[in-house]
């Protein structure tokens, strides 16, 4: 049986991700994966506004110096992460980099159009996973399981762990790519735009870039300047990213 706390927040954040995970799990439902995507990033936020409320609920309001009045601005998930960080609460590059990969595809369901990606389960799996390692961290003595549904943890758990076997299984896949006599240099690896994972071979399968977690290619250009690989479509015009674009900007 789960239990509730004390905290709006976190019971609110709980709800989302169970919300999240009985759409993931209710094929029947139209666009199910769509809204199981807005309700997993939602749970994010609100967790990591439940953890900066904890410390100090003044913490969540986007302007502190202002009175708080009904209805103000809270944080965002970026906001949100760099006050944890100054404060001890750190998220690791990786999880960083998975929360931003759920907000960008986010923001294109809510701004622009859904349409089903391959991809969409990892973005859900990467996020479940963060919370999973996360919200332990800040609970201290308490789990994340004795707030969800029994028979939905289960599911939750599944969930996590066939995707890490997906991982692994990739990663075995990317280690055939890639390997070559010793002295000769094999195909580069690098992470993957659609999934995230340093999964994706550079002309790694058929003389063309490959995701052997997303099972499909993805075409990656180099840019000329640091030498970074970023998705064809971004270098169209130009050779250069946008980070050095930058630079060469302010430069001049």
């Amino acid at each position: 049986m789960k239990r509730e706390t004390e905290y709006p927040i976190f019971n609110n954040a709980a709800d989302s991700l169970e919300r999240g995970m009985r759409m993931y799990l209710d094929e029947s439902y139209t666009n199910a994966h769509k809204y199981a995507i807005l309700a997993v990033y939602r749970a994010v936020e609100l967790f990591l506004k439940d953890a900066l409320y904890r410390i100090n609920p003044i913490l969540i309001y986007a302007d502190i110096d202002k009175r708080v009045q009904e209805d103000p601005r809270t944080v965002g998930y970026k906001e949100a992460l760099a006050r944890l960080e100054n404060l001890s609460v750190h998220i690791n590059e990786q999880s960083k980099k998975s929360i931003e990969r759920l907000q960008n595809r986010r923001n294109t369901i809510e701004h622009r159009e859904y349409r089903p990606f391959d991809s969409d389960r990892s973005y859900r799996a990467d996020a479940i996973k963060v919370l999973y390692d996360f919200v332990p961290q800040y609970l201290k003595d308490e789990e994340l399981s004795i707030y969800i549904d029994d028979d939905l943890w289960r599911e939750l758990q599944m969930f996590i762990l066939d995707y890490e076997k997906l991982v692994t299984e990739a990663t075995a896949q990317v280690d055939e790519l890639i390997s070559v006599p010793p002295g000769d240099y094999g195909p580069e690896v690098v992470h993957c735009p659609q999934c995230g994972n340093a999964t994706l071979v550079i002309k790694g399968k058929d003389k063309q870039d490959y995701c052997c977690f997303c099972r499909r290619f993805v075409a990656m250009e180099c840019c000329c300047d640091c030498s970074e690989y970023y998705p064809a479509e971004l270098l169209e015009e130009v050779s250069m990213c946008l980070d050095c674009l930058r630079a060469l900007g302010d430069k001049d």
